[in-house]
C-alpha cells in the first residue's frame, strides 16, 4: 500500500494544479487521506467548480461525478476511477418513468404538480425537472423546498428516497391524508382520489440505511447509558423519531465534532464514514448502529485512483487518450442546470 500511495503522491506532483481530487464522506480513509477536500456530493460540486483545476478526479459514485460536470467549467473535464460505481437508489427511477407518472398524476391532482429530485440522482431526472419548473434539493434542504412550492398552494411530486420525503413532510407536520406514496409500478398507496394530495413521494430507497432499525438504537441506548443517537433522514421514519438527532452527512459530521469530549454517539450512516469519524475525534466514542458500508463507494480505491493520474498524465503528454471521463449531453445539462440553480435560488432566498 505504501508504494501505491507514493505513486499516486508523484503523479500529484507532476500534474500540480491541473488535477484537483474530490473526496465524498463515504470514501475509504486511505482515499480521504491523499484528496484536496471532503464534503457532501452538493458541497462537493461547488467547490469543484470554484477551482481552476483543468482534471477533477471524482472520488463518489456516477451521480455525483455528473453533479460536478453540471456546474464545472466549460474546460474543467471530471475523471472518475471507476465508471461502474453506481447508485442503487438513483437507478430507481429515470426521466421516462418520472414522465410516464408525471402525465398520469396531472390528470387526477387539481393542483399543478412540481417535480423535485434529490440531489442523489442522475443527471436526466435532474433535467426532468428543470424542464418541467422543477428544482432539485439536498437532504439539507429538502424542508425548505417542498415548503417553497406547497406555499404556492401546488403539489410536489418527490423522488426518489422515499424516506427523506416522508421523514422531511412529518417535519413540515403535512397530513397523512395529504400524502400518497408512488410504489415503482406506478400504484399508489394508500389508495385514495389524489385530487387534494399535496405530497407525491416515489417508493426509492439507500439499501446503506434501509438496514438500521429501533432495535439497533434499543441495544446501544441499553449497552451505553447516555449515548447520543444521530442518523441520516434516509433512514426509515420510525428509526429517524427513535434517534436523537437526524441530518445530512455534513450535520452528523458537524454535530459530533462540535460536542464535548468524552460523549457517546450512536451514528446511523454509512460504515466508512462512521469509521473516519471515530478516528478524526479519538476524544469521544463514536459506535456503528450497525456496520452498513456502501459498495459502490468502496469501488474507488488506490489502484484506480492511480490509474486516472496516470492517464491524465499520458493524455497530457500526448500518449494515449483520456480515460475514465464522465461528461453529461448538452440537453440534460441545460436542463440540470435550470434545476439546480433554482435550488440555490430558493436556499439562499
Amino acid at each position: 500500500m505504501t508504494k501505491i500511495v507514493e505513486q499516486i503522491k508523484e503523479l500529484k506532483n507532476l500534474l500540480g494544479n491541473r488535477v484537483i481530487i474530490p473526496a465524498h464522506h463515504y470514501q475509504k480513509i486511505e482515499i480521504v487521506r491523499l484528496s484536496d477536500f471532503v464534503g457532501d456530493s452538493y458541497k462537493l460540486a461547488v467547490d469543484c467548480s470554484n477551482t481552476e483545476s483543468e482534471f477533477i478526479v471524482f472520488c463518489g459514485v456516477k451521480f455525483m461525478a455528473e453533479g460536478a460536470f453540471l456546474l464545472a467549467k466549460k474546460y474543467q473535464k471530471i475523471i472518475m476511477p471507476d465508471l461502474n460505481a453506481g447508485c442503487p437508489m438513483a437507478d430507481m427511477i429515470d426521466s421516462e418513468i418520472a414522465e410516464k407518472l408525471y402525465k398520469k398524476l396531472n390528470k387526477s391532482c387539481k393542483r399543478e404538480i412540481i417535480p423535485i429530485v434529490y440531489m442523489n440522482s442522475y443527471a436526466d431526472m435532474k433535467s426532468f425537472c428543470g424542464e418541467k419548473d422543477g428544482c432539485v434539493c439536498t437532504s439539507s434542504n429538502a424542508g425548505k423546498i417542498i415548503e417553497y412550492y406547497l406555499s404556492q398552494d401546488k403539489a410536489v411530486f418527490f423522488s426518489p428516497d422515499y424516506n427523506l420525503g416522508i421523514n422531511t413532510a412529518r417535519q413540515l407536520k403535512i397530513p397523512s391524508e395529504e400524502i400518497v406514496k408512488i410504489n415503482r409500478d406506478l400504484t399508489i398507496e394508500p389508495e385514495m382520489d389524489i385530487e387534494n394530495v399535496k405530497l407525491f413521494i416515489w417508493d426509492g430507497f439507500c439499501h446503506v440505511h434501509k438496514v438500521f432499525t429501533t432495535d439497533d438504537i434499543f441495544k446501544l441506548r441499553e449497552r451505553y447509558p447516555g449515548i447520543k443517537i444521530i442518523v441520516h433522514p434516509e433512514c426509515d421514519e420510525e428509526v429517524v423519531n427513535s434517534s436523537d438527532i437526524s441530518g445530512s452527512t455534513q450535520k452528523i459530521y458537524q454535530t459530533i465534532k462540535d460536542s464535548p469530549q468524552g460523549s457517546i454517539w450512536g451514528v446511523g450512516t454509512e460504515l466508512n464514514f462512521v469509521l473516519r469519524i471515530a478516528d478524526d475525534f479519538k476524544d469521544k466514542k463514536i459506535i456503528p448502529l450497525r456496520n452498513s458500508p456502501c459498495k459502490n463507494m468502496g469501488k474507488i480505491n488506490l489502484i484506480n485512483l492511480a490509474q486516472s493520474l496516470s492517464s491524465i498524465l499520458d493524455y497530457k503528454t500526448g500518449k494515449d487518450k483520456l480515460k475514465f471521463e464522465v461528461n453529461v449531453h448538452e440537453q440534460l445539462r441545460l436542463h440540470a442546470q435550470k434545476a439546480l440553480k433554482k435550488m440555490i435560488e430558493i436556499s439562499q432566498g
